[in-house]
C-alpha cells in the first residue's frame, strides 16, 4: 500500500515538476514522519508520468499525474494501487 504521505508529496511537487524550464525529470526524495528515507519519485514533466523507488532504489510502481491535479498510481504488474484527487478545503 502506497503511504498517504507519498502521495501528497507528489501532489504538491507536481506543480513545480511541470513549471521546470528545462523539462528535465525531476526527483522528489519522500520521508516518514520520523525523517527517515522511505524512498523517491521521479516526475517526468512533460508526460506527468511517475516512477516510484523504495529507499534502495527498487523500482516499487508508476503512475500518472492527471490534468485536473488527481493521481492515478499501480504496482509493477499494474494493479491500480489508489487514485487521488485533492480537495479544495
Amino acid at each position: 500500500m502506497v503511504p498517504i504521505a507519498l502521495i501528497l508529496a507528489i501532489l504538491a511537487l507536481a506543480p513545480q515538476a511541470f513549471a521546470a524550464e528545462a523539462q528535465e525529470p525531476r526527483r522528489v526524495d519522500l520521508f516518514d514522519k520520523d525523517s527517515r528515507r522511505t524512498g523517491h519519485a521521479v516526475i517526468e514533466p512533460e508526460t506527468g508520468r511517475v516512477d516510484l523507488y523504495d529507499a534502495k532504489s527498487r523500482r516499487q510502481g508508476y503512475g500518472k499525474v492527471q490534468p485536473g491535479g488527481g493521481l492515478e498510481l499501480f504496482d509493477l504488474k499494474g494493479n491500480r494501487l489508489q487514485g487521488v484527487r485533492p480537495s479544495l478545503r
